[in-house]
């Protein structure tokens, strides 16, 4: 999914306060990617990407307090299905402050509070780095809402028959979409000029979560150091 390199309201290259509401939730986003980092889904393509997606995104819900943890903006950088990155805002209460690089095959978990990383490598065939969207669900994560990843929010829901709604009038021109998988409503609010989701919402029940993205842009040129291997860090190799 490609947009244009020009400014768009709200999204691309500009940041805004963001909100949340309601938790007690240690949002460990990374912790689930670790997890399914090696789910490989298509084999990685050859050389190096000429572009990569950078965006940032922040989570609310009935269970997340605005000045949790939870609440704060998670930085996403995205190249092909070979390169991800992902840096957190510090957790003050657990002592961590996390990153993950996935230059596949290698993966490395770092903690930038005591400068110590964990470095894996995928044993393969397949290779094909995982940003879940919903990660924090682990219903959601197994079934085929886990396949909604950042960087491919649009083709998913496009590929899986999402149809377009009506929505409030903006500043911009938007689609809104819905997406019914199984027990969960998915919408999504796309800025047609560049195709950038700018909200994501999840209903289950009472479980609502809405994610906000604060910045989005997939015309950034690919930058290769941002997914190499990281310097200054303790690495322990994973047995």
């Amino acid at each position: 999914m490609c947009g244009v390199a020009v400014a768009a309201p709200g999204i691309r290259r500009k940041w805004h306060n963001g909100s949340a509401k309601g938790s007690r939730m240690r949002f460990t986003y990374l912790t689930v990617l670790f997890m399914v980092v090696f789910l490989s889904a298509m084999f990685c393509a050859d050389g190096p990407p000429s572009k990569m997606t950078h965006l940032s995104v922040q989570m609310s819900g009935p269970d997340i307090p605005p000045d949790s943890f939870a609440a704060k903006p998670k930085f996403i950088w995205r190249a092909s299905n070979q390169y991800c990155r992902v840096d957190e805002e510090p957790d003050l209460e657990h002592g961590i402050h996390g990153r993950i690089i996935i230059n596949e095959p290698d993966v490395w978990m770092v903690n930038l509070e005591d400068n110590t990383a964990r470095h894996l490598v995928d044993s393969g065939p397949t290779f094909n780095c995982k940003l879940p969207v919903f990660a924090f669900d682990p219903d959601a994560l197994q079934a085929k809402i886990g396949e909604l990843e950042f960087g491919h929010e649009l083709e998913f829901f496009k590929n899986n028959g999402a149809k377009r709604v009506d929505g409030p009038k903006l500043s911009f021109e938007a689609n809104y979409y819905e997406l019914k998988i199984e027990d969960t409503l998915l919408k999504l609010v796309e800025i047609v000029k560049i195709h950038a989701p700018i909200r994501i919402g999840f209903a289950r029940g009472e479980k609502i979560y809405m994610v906000k993205y604060l910045l989005w842009d997939d015309q950034v040129p690919f930058k290769a150091d941002i997914f190499a291997k990281p310097s200054g860090v303790k690495i322990e190799d994973a047995k």
